[in-house]
């Protein structure tokens, strides 16, 4: 219900926009906006785009608008209060989905629209994004360091993650925008190897929710504890893996385009960060399992004098008896095994290609991928003028 209620009202700030950008420029095609705007405003934008002011009310009101709506839809702050309780309460493989597929439409989108379509308006609408994008990488890693709850952390973890995403929309350009497509594919596959261990658990004994939950969890499932630890890592920036490699690009472009202050300030963030993905790492290595305390057995005359039933039929007295067996830590264990044997060959697939992609994507593909996204990011560039 918080999601649909917010979403509604975000979908409606991102239809007034809409709404208000047509009535400021009479269109609502990328290629409209920005011919309006390189044709009324050629002196004051092209040639200084220093220059603040001078643009119709009702696109300044409409930019405004648009940045409350996609701040929504890419968990920025201040506008993220759905993400962490929408994480924790779906089930696994549905959030990894809202964190990964949602988040890379709504991020292409953002850039698109005022990369692409409202470069000339830049020093009106780049202050907003600046100060969302520091309060975002800031805010996401302070609140993910308190969290027990293993999904709610990695929810917090993806708010961190759209400001380092919303630092290539304040860089811009063909960097700018080349970088937000190469996070978000180094991102997919790290995003997605975590929750798949999240699930995986979820599906064998309704476990791996909390950080108490999966200590000791080498001893039980060696497998999935080194899967789990190997996407941390990656999450918080370990070379050689995907999470250095994106994140090297994306401070990278920062600095071209002129913003030292968020290559600092991402940095010293992501090393605060790299404390609450090894405090997953230690709780499934380090720490022992915490065995819950046995209830005493009951005596088997206790039970059967407990739950004796007795029947008066004609004079004859029947006495039925039921002893308990509770279930014993073995059976428990085989259960367990069995419903992570049962757990199918896509689910181990997808785990080892996520697997693959996070070290992949850190070691030799960046060379020629990095070279394919700035290809990309300059041909949404041509025409989208």
């Amino acid at each position: 219900m918080k999601y649909f209620l917010l979403s509604s009202f975000a979908s409606a700030f991102l239809l007034y926009g809409i709404a208000m950008t047509y009535g400021a420029t009479g269109n609502t095609s990328f290629i409209g906006v920005h011919t309006f705007l390189f044709s009324h405003f050629p002196t004051t934008r092209s040639l200084n785009p220093t220059i603040i002011g001078q643009l119709p009310t009702f696109l300044l009101i409409g930019m405004g608008l648009l940045i409350v709506g996609f701040a929504f839809k890419v968990s920025a702050i201040p506008f993220q209060a759905w993400t962490p309780d929408v994480y924790e309460g779906a089930p696994a493989p549905v959030t990894a989905f809202m964190s990964v597929g949602t988040k890379a439409a709504a991020l292409i989108a953002f850039a698109r629209v005022f990369d692409v379509m409202l470069p000339l308006a830049r020093p009106d609408w780049e202050v907003v994004v600046l100060a969302i994008t520091i309060l975002t990488i800031i805010g996401g890693n302070i609140m993910a360091l308190v969290q027990s709850n293993v999904k709610r952390m990695l929810a917090y973890s993806s708010i961190a993650n759209a400001g380092y995403l919303l630092i290539g929309v304040v860089a811009g350009g063909a960097i700018g925008l080349s970088a937000i497509l190469f996070y978000l594919l180094c991102y997919t596959f790290m995003n997605l190897g975590a929750f798949g261990v999240v699930s995986v658990l979820e599906r064998a004994d309704n476990t791996g929710a909390n950080l108490s939950e999966i200590r000791g969890l080498w001893n039980r499932q060696p497998v999935l504890a080194g899967l789990l630890a190997f996407f941390m890592l990656a999450l918080a920036g370990f070379p050689p893996m995907a999470g250095f490699a994106a994140k090297y690009y994306i401070f990278y472009a920062a600095l071209q385009s002129g913003h030292p202050e968020l290559l600092i300030i991402g940095v010293l963030a992501s090393i605060l960060g790299m404390y609450y993905y090894l405090r997953v790492i230690a709780a499934t290595f380090m720490e022992k399992e915490t065995v819950p305390a046995t209830a005493p057995a009951i005596p088997t005359s206790i039970v059967s004098k407990r739950i004796s039933t007795t029947l008066s039929e004609g004079g004859t007295t029947t006495a039925v008896a039921v002893k308990a067996t509770p279930k014993t830590t073995v059976e428990v264990e085989t259960t367990v095994e069995q419903s992570l044997a049962n757990a199918g060959w896509t689910t181990w697939i997808a785990l080892s290609l996520a697997a693959l992609g996070t070290l992949a994507m850190g070691t030799f593909l960046p060379f020629w991928l990095v070279d394919l996204a700035l290809q990309a990011a300059r041909m949404m560039l041509i025409l989208g003028k």
